[in-house]
């Protein structure tokens, strides 16, 4: 067993550490703590595996401003027109709510499409400490 810093692990040690203690847990841990200073000095010995797969392209969609699409529609539009929308939305037809959904998902995916990111490969673990 080697002896390391957060500045000389190597990213494989950085991610195990990482993923051997879970959000919940320091969560749980950091309101069980006390008011104060707390003195640590303690050695952890993690062991497993991980697998890092091939990075990949996805759209992230909370990039996409869908509000910035209805503030564009709503500008183009008076104050009768806006409140008449707002009015038939509460009270829609449902075969009408069907139709604007198809429609509005067009739209949807166009502010969508820029969206596509190249995304890290999924890291997988299986480590314990102990």
């Amino acid at each position: 067993m080697n002896t390391v810093t957060l500045e000389t692990m190597t990213p494989a040690q950085l991610v195990a550490l990482g993923k051997a203690v879970k959000d919940a847990q320091l969560k749980k841990a950091s309101g069980a703590l006390t008011v104060g200073t707390h003195e640590v000095d303690f050695t952890v010995h993690v062991t497993g595996s991980l697998k890092r797969g091939e990075d990949f392209e996805q759209n992230v969609v909370a990039k996409a401003d869908p509000w910035l699409l209805l503030g564009a529609a709503l500008s183009k539009l008076n104050g009768v027109t806006v409140d008449s929308l707002v009015r038939e939305a509460l009270t829609a037809d449902p075969a009408l709510v069907k139709s604007l959904k198809a429609k509005a998902a067009t739209a949807i995916n166009a502010v969508k499409a820029p969206t596509l990111t190249v995304c890290n490969g999924k890291v997988t673990t299986k480590v314990t400490i102990g």
